[in-house]
């Protein structure tokens, strides 16, 4: 997997007036690096720190503004930035990860905490969970992965709400399996995701970047 050392390399061999002319590419991809690599020297016990800054690398990534200059949805920007580098992944960095890491995304899968009916609804949530877990299974591997990638970050996603909204406590013995796993899949899955950006996403439409350097209506 590349660090963010590396990647920063990559993204600086792209031809610069390619990068100078996406600039909502070039910004998505250095704001996510400068995280990304926080995140990969976080204390090993810092396991919130590095989930946050891992967080912060991806909303960097798939935050997107409306033709209003108004910020997108999480969850609907979130959508459309893993579909469109999906489509973008010829190589299957995204596919392969999923393969390599299917014990560790079952897990998190399974965990009833991280699904949101089990917060949303008050219900147990146990069918929807062996269903889930079932075509999980079906689809690594397959062309429809695509959607057990999306169903993992939707469960990171939950984990998400539940640090930044401070519904978790720091160090807390609750959550610390969780904690590490999800953490650790997701500093590996944006690894992936910028490895598939620079190789493939320089001449693609990413939306407007949100808070672009020099305000909205001029980018550098």
């Amino acid at each position: 997997m590349a660090t963010a050392v590396e990647l920063r390399e990559s993204f600086r061999d792209l031809p610069k007036e390619d990068r100078q002319n996406n600039p909502d590419f070039s910004i998505r991809v250095w704001r996510g690096l400068s995280w990304l690599e926080r995140a990969e020297n976080a204390e090993s016990d810092d396991l919130e720190g590095r989930f946050i800054s891992g967080w912060i690398a991806f909303n960097a990534l798939y935050g997107r503004l409306d033709e209003k200059q108004r910020p997108w949805g999480d969850r609907e920007a979130m959508g459309t930035f893993l579909a469109q580098v999906w489509r973008l992944d010829h190589h299957r960095h995204i596919g392969k990860l999923l393969q390599k890491r299917q014990l560790r995304i079952l897990r998190i899968i399974e965990d009833k905490y991280l699904c949101n009916r089990f917060w949303v609804s008050g219900g147990s949530p146990t069918k929807q969970i062996k269903r889930e877990l079932r075509d999980s299974l079906a689809w690594i591997g397959t062309p429809k992965a695509s959607n057990v990638l999306h169903l993992l970050f939707e469960r990171l996603y939950v984990m998400r709400n539940q640090v930044m909204h401070g519904a978790s406590t720091k160090g807390s013995k609750l959550n610390r399996r969780a904690m590490r796993e999800c953490g650790t899949l997701l500093l590996e899955m944006i690894q992936s995701l910028l490895e598939v950006m620079i190789e493939h996403g320089v001449g693609e439409d990413w939306g407007n970047v949100c808070f672009p350097p020099d305000g909205p209506d001029t980018k550098r």
